[in-house]
């Protein structure tokens, strides 16, 4: 646990540095590599709610959500306590890792559809809607749908088996063997 007592850091930068290592940020970032893509409004929201709606988020707004910068400013207003500043910096963290996983998706997104698109008869549009689909299934929902999408003939019947598994398993977007979506897809 972190001390809350200013005289113990040399600087804000310190504290931080502190802070990414305490075990209250810890706990919040497995929370949240753990979530599914379903609960990041939830996760936005707490974060947010963290945050508050005083000076520090004031600063978050005006240095574009760039933590550092923000604890620094916010680090000598004295009615600020450490503890009250820790639980806003969490909410700061918290922000500052879900937009990077959001960028992240963003980017792979388009890669993904990519690959995808030869499996789907060369249609953009039906890879993406299926990526967009399954991104909040279950892996059994995933090969029901797989199935459907074949029977549909949206999928092709010659690479809904491991081509298909290969780019969702290597995207983890399906996290079970080859033998299990091999048994699951008819």
């Amino acid at each position: 646990m972190m001390s809350s007592n200013r005289g113990d850091y040399a600087s804000a930068s310190e504290w931080l540095s502190a802070l990414r290592q305490d075990e209250a940020w810890l706990s919040q970032q497995h929370r949240l590599q753990a979530s599914k893509p379903t609960d990041t409004s939830i996760h936005e929201d707490d974060a947010l709610r963290r945050i508050g709606k005083g000076e520090t988020f004031e600063f978050w707004e005006i240095y574009a959500h760039q933590v550092e910068p923000v604890v620094t400013e916010v680090w000598e207003i004295a009615e600020l306590s450490l503890p009250k500043l820790k639980i806003q910096a969490i909410g700061m963290l918290s922000m500052e890792w879900i937009e990077r996983e959001q960028k992240c998706v963003i980017e792979n997104r388009k890669e993904i559809v990519a690959r995808l698109k030869p499996i789907f008869f060369n249609e953009e549009e039906e890879a993406n809607n299926f990526l967009s689909d399954i991104l909040h299934m279950k892996a059994t929902e995933i090969t029901d749908r797989v199935n459907q999408l074949v029977r549909a003939r949206k999928i092709s019947e010659m690479s809904r088996k491991r081509d298909l598994w290969t780019v969702l398993h290597e995207y983890g977007l399906y996290d079970k063997s080859e033998s299990n979506w091999n048994s699951q897809i008819v």
